[in-house]
């Protein structure tokens, strides 16, 4: 039998055993633990104001923290972006680079009535990522000798929303909105055992979570006091399923087992935010504050010592935007919006007794180009996590890119006054 490898599980899984290499391509090591990384929000517009969107008005790009700010989009418009991401991993001994690139959702709007603000929107957007390889090498002991292992852990998938959902204004400076969506995707974690200077068989085992299930979103904005914008929003995944298939193999076998496991329920925690927005003359100042309460979250915890403690989640940004000349006549480089922002996020997990925190600046561009098209890119760099406890830190960049077109598909009611 194979003795303490179970026990050594979470090292091998973050490199950091003091093996003799270990590298990994992907996303963040992080990302092993729980659905893995819940995605900041917000297309590249709002990403490059340090992700801060919940009171922050557009008239081009897709809100997707609070639905409420759907009916500022005065035109039809059809939206999609990529993000690429660059990390650079560090564990105090060892250092290793690791990337992926992503789509980063497909909207659309319908501008129905802008007299009392009337959008519907709909559209696929990634929720949360996992993304990691990672490979280790230890000194094992099986039947009283000792077998050096190379141990392989690839994980990769996540989940994603299909959102359909409507705006309108309530009653002057209060907009109201709302969202229904399919939660859905798929988490396949791999782990692969060889014995390079053995003639043990090498194992393969496969795990596939399937994730299905509804939930909803509700936004309010008001605007009733000059040059200020309030807005909150409230996110609930009531109803998520998994069906999950677990195969394993050895090498030297012809066929694989499989092991199918009952269909079981979990419960994403309800997600709330706040945020405020001032404008002043040609800049408009920006924070949000959302938090998430994993406390309960029982998904993908081992009952051995890789179990993770979840926790609460927080986070906190701040933007400004040098908001760009509508006029026609406008220059070129005045017509842009330039966007700063910086932030900080305390993730769902405490592991080896230490919270793993991330620290974020961004900068990013809103450029018009033919018609009412837009192009926004957003660059991001950051850090988190700690060498402390044998854990690494994560050094990364993101970069998100989107295009938008638009047009009016609808021509407003006329009213009595």
């Amino acid at each position: 039998m194979i003795k303490n490898l179970k026990s050594k599980l979470l090292i091998f899984i973050l490199g950091v055993t003091g093996a003799v290499f270990s590298f990994a391509q992907g996303g963040s090591n992080y990302s092993i633990y729980g659905i893995g990384d819940i995605y900041p929000g917000g297309n590249a517009s709002f990403e490059s104001l340090g992700g801060t969107s919940i009171a922050v008005p557009s008239d081009f790009g897709v809100n997707m923290r609070n639905p409420s700010l759907w009916s500022f989009t005065k035109t039809s418009r059809l939206q999609a972006g990529f993000r690429f991401n660059q990390n650079s991993v560090n564990n105090g001994k060892y250092s290793l680079f690791q990337n992926n690139g992503k789509v980063d959702g497909i909207f659309g709007i319908f501008s129905v009535d802008t007299s009392i603000g009337l959008s519907v929107s709909f559209g696929v957007h990634p929720y949360s990522s996992v993304n990691y390889l990672i490979k280790t090498e230890n000194s094992v002991e099986i039947d009283t000798t000792e077998a050096i292992a190379q141990t392989t852990f690839n994980g990769s998938g996540g989940l994603s929303n299909a959102y359909l959902g409507a705006s309108f204004k309530l009653f002057n400076g209060l907009n109201l909105g709302g969202e229904v969506h399919a939660t859905f995707g798929l988490i396949e974690t791999q782990i692969t055992t060889i014995f390079p200077t053995n003639s043990y068989a090498a194992s393969i085992s496969i795990r596939d979570d399937n994730f299905f299930g509804f939930g909803y979103k509700a936004g309010a904005y008001y605007s009733g006091i000059e040059n200020l914008g309030i807005g909150a929003y409230l996110e609930g995944h009531p109803n998520t399923t998994v069906d999950s298939k677990l195969y394993y193999t050895y090498l030297t076998m012809t066929k694989d087992t499989l092991i199918q496991n009952p269909e079981y329920s979990v419960k994403i925690p309800l997600s709330i935010g706040f945020g405020l927005s001032y404008t002043l003359g040609k800049f408009l100042f920006a924070a949000d504050y959302i938090m998430q309460d994993f406390s309960d979250f029982d998904y993908n915890v081992d009952t051995n010592h890789a179990k993770p403690n979840y926790k609460k989640s927080s986070q906190l940004s701040f933007g400004i935007s040098r908001l760009g000349n509508k006029s026609i006549n406008a220059k070129f480089l005045d017509k842009i919006n330039y966007n700063f922002g910086f932030g900080y996020r305390e993730l769902y997990i405490n592991t080896f007794g230490k919270d793993i925190n991330e620290y974020y600046g961004s900068f990013g561009m809103d450029m018009p180009v033919i018609g009412s098209a837009m192009v926004n890119f957003a660059f991001t760099i950051g850090s988190r996590g700690t060498t402390d406890a044998g854990l690494v830190r994560e050094l990364f960049g993101r970069l998100t890119v989107d295009l938008s077109i638009g047009e009016i598909w609808f021509v407003p009611y006329r009213r009595n006054q």
